[in-house]
């Protein structure tokens, strides 16, 4: 592995040290004032086979509190591990990749079973695999690829979208083209498209947004000329792909990062050339394509977007007060890289290492916020100038953001009865969860870190809440209530007929349709129950029935028939 990265000197007393010193100015992982939002380094990886290192790409927060990632080095046998990390500090290795697994450069994805998921670059078959881990350390190959049609090198890692399914992408440009694939929860592979001459190289992991499509970006791209500015597209879970935007010199190229959705509804991301100071920008963009450049990045302050080891394996962070932050793995006044900030109003702000590489370098992950508030990352170089040596940091920064409640990604739209999963902290078992303001009268906790609660009838789209005692978490997400319609009566009518239509999720209903014409009187009699009177202007016919509320669009399973 093509590695520039500059190995401490130092102690694991220093690192011990460095622990209790972060556990003094942490308190049970509560948020308190730092010091300019500067990163605080609160663990050194160690080069040795005690511990993992050269930590990269994505770290994900587990049902236990703790942290998980991925150190792509050291520990035993020296092909490095999964390691967890409480929000003080305090680390383990959780599991060593055999001899036959190395280059797990993808980090981790936390499924809706509570298990990791990540990929191995070179694995026995030759063409690198899916594994699954569980918190306790058992590990699964899920997925061999086979190196035919793209199939081969996954360099970035799988992701859970709301059907379940795993989707993700392989191929190590320019050397490969990759491909875009499926895997079910069962391991059932299929190849859904394969990237080719002037399509080619994915340099992003996969996002998927709210219209259920996925989104990446490409390095060569067809729409323009494949001639290496790069591209942002996106695919459908059945396999419909299609290029939406493609950079150039004046708006910034070469992506750097992939592409995550705001909650304002646009996607964000980030170049690593061109745009005013040929250094890159931070862009937004429609999911129709439209552009706007919001920062271009000065190489002397900001420092500048990418890695020194051709891999883009960051993205974006989005957290609770709707700022973004970001990390340059290059350059900048110190010549580490840098941590920023760009607030929802474009004030951008750059954060240096107060020392490097004592206290790290280089950064080459996507920033995690915890629950409790704070961010979390690493750099896969750096540490204490006594290290022994270390190869590596983790640390935190403080954005001033409270605590929350984090929903489940695959369920932030449910039907009333599902169960929905939701991290954080502090959990007791008089813990009140409430969707929209309406209380769930079935909640199962976990630890106090992770629970899960039946939604109620007469939920309401909005913001889940959990309160125990005086503290209130609020979810930064919307939860939508999918509304469902399962009976209508009577089965044909003419206009003017009074039709009672049946289901759940109906309280916040908002329009009644007969095929395409909008009912001009209905009721909302309750969760379960609306009624509509056929509205004139349809012809003869069968024609479906449709709720719609804040949450969606609910469709009726048979026909209605217009007398």
């Amino acid at each position: 592995m093509k590695s520039n990265y500059r190995q401490g000197k130092c102690s694991g007393m220093t690192a011990m040290l460095l622990i209790m010193f972060a556990a003094v100015v942490m308190f049970a992982g509560a948020a308190v004032p730092a010091q300019a939002q500067t990163p605080t380094t609160l663990h050194a990886f160690l080069e040795s086979q005690t511990d993992v290192c050269l930590p990269e790409d994505n770290i994900v927060q587990g049902r236990d509190g703790n942290m998980y990632g991925v150190g792509v080095t050291c520990g035993n046998p020296g092909t490095g591990g999964v390691y967890k990390i409480s929000t003080t500090g305090a680390e383990s290795v959780v599991f060593n990749f055999p001899s036959t697994w190395s280059s797990c450069y993808s980090g981790l994805t936390i499924g809706s079973d509570g298990n990791f998921y990540g990929t191995c670059f070179t694995t026995p078959t030759g063409n690198g695999s899916i594994y699954q881990l569980t918190p306790a350390g058992v590990f699964t190959d899920k997925h061999d690829f086979t190196g035919t049609n793209g199939d081969t090198e996954p360099v970035y890692g799988p992701m859970q979208a709301t059907d379940g399914n795993f989707y993700g992408v392989t191929g190590d440009y320019p050397f490969t083209c990759g491909n875009v694939y499926k895997l079910t929860s069962a391991g059932v592979y299929t190849n859904l498209h394969t990237f080719s001459g002037n399509d080619c190289g994915p340099a992003s992991s996969l996002f998927q947004a709210s219209d259920g499509n996925l989104y990446g970006t490409l390095f060569a791209c067809a729409i323009n000329s494949g001639i290496g500015n790069g591209c942002v597209y996106k695919i459908s879970t059945a396999g419909v792909f299609k290029e939406i935007f493609a950079f150039s010199s004046s708006t910034g190229e070469q992506p750097c990062t992939g592409v995550i959705q705001a909650k304002n509804g646009n996607l964000y991301g980030a170049t690593q050339s061109g745009a005013a100071n040929n250094f890159g920008s931070i862009y937004k963009l429609t999911t129709a394509g439209v552009f706007t450049d919001l920062h271009d990045f000065n190489n002397s302050t900001d420092a500048s977007c990418g890695d020194n080891i051709g891999r883009t394996t960051v993205n974006l962070t989005q957290v609770t007060d709707g700022a973004f932050y970001g990390v340059n793995g290059i350059n900048g006044n110190s010549g580490e890289g840098s941590i920023y900030k760009l607030t929802s109003a474009n004030v951008f702000t750059a954060f240096l290492f107060p020392n490097p590489p004592v206290d790290g370098g280089s950064p080459l992950a996507t920033l995690l916020q915890n629950t409790n508030g704070l961010l979390y990352g690493t750099t896969p170089s750096g540490g204490p100038t006594s290290c022994n040596p270390c190869q590596g940091v983790f640390f935190s920064v403080n954005t001033g953001d409270a605590a929350f409640v984090n929903l489940e990604p695959t369920q932030k739209t449910e039907l009333v009865g599902a169960h929905v999963g939701m991290f954080g902290q502090g959990f007791s078992s008089s813990s009140v969860v409430k969707f929209g303001g309406v209380a769930s009268t079935s909640v199962t906790r976990s630890g106090t870190t992770y629970l899960t609660a039946v939604v109620p009838v007469g939920a309401h789209t909005g913001a889940v809440t959990v309160t125990t005692g005086s503290t209130t978490l609020t979810s930064p997400q919307t939860f939508k209530v999918k509304p469902k319609i399962t009976t209508f009566s009577p089965p044909s009518g003419s206009i003017g007929t009074l039709v009672t239509i049946n289901g759940s999720g109906l309280i916040q209903a908002t329009t009644v349709k007969f095929g395409t014409v909008a009912a001009t009187t209905f009721t909302v009699v309750s969760d379960s129950e609306v009624t509509a009177d056929v509205p004139s202007g349809l012809s003869p016919g069968a024609v479906t029935i449709s709720i719609t509320t804040p949450g969606g669009t609910a469709n009726s399973p048979t026909k209605f028939t217009v007398n």
